[in-house]
């Protein structure tokens, strides 16, 4: 029997000091999450994650590299698949840098701020508090793990 995974693309941003971290508000959750959403059909993580960035906060990235993956199980009592999420590094950005929600996705935004990271539990589900730690610390201590796109090094292209 088949089973039904759904695939993300989630990027981290960091401020330049990297203690904060950049969060949006999607006006269908409670909490707050990292810029991201599903991959498209025949679409790399990498352009995923671009356009995903790009989508949420007219913010355009070069996405090369991964800093984990969670994997969410099925919840049969809703009907929600398999997750499988790919954390991406967005790099860093100043907090002086102005972003919003491009006009086409304010709607589904109801708020972008710097989160600092030791404030994650007033914004966060335990889980992403979790996700979004150990991406941090990926980027902390240098382990990125390239993205491929059929053995190939991710391009704008990809």
């Amino acid at each position: 029997m088949a089973h039904s995974v759904r695939l993300d693309a989630d990027v981290l941003v960091l401020n330049s000091t990297g203690t904060s971290i950049l969060l949006i508000h999607p006006t269908y959750r409670p909490d707050w999450v990292l810029p991201g959403g599903g991959i498209r059909p025949g679409e790399s993580v990498a352009v995923a994650a671009r356009r995903e960035l790009r989508e949420k906060l007219g913010l355009n990235r070069l996405i090369t590299h991964g800093l984990t993956v969670d994997q969410v199980p099925a919840d049969p009592d809703t009907g929600t698949p398999k997750n499988l999420t790919v954390v991406c590094d967005g790099g860093t950005v100043g907090i002086g840098t102005a972003l919003a929600p491009p006009i086409e996705s304010a709607r589904e935004i109801r708020a972008v701020e710097w989160v600092p990271l030791d404030t994650l539990s007033d914004h966060c589900e335990p889980f992403m508090q979790r996700r979004i730690r150990v991406a941090v610390a990926a980027v902390m201590h240098g382990t990125r793990i390239p993205l491929l796109y059929r053995g190939e090094p991710a391009t704008p292209a990809a």
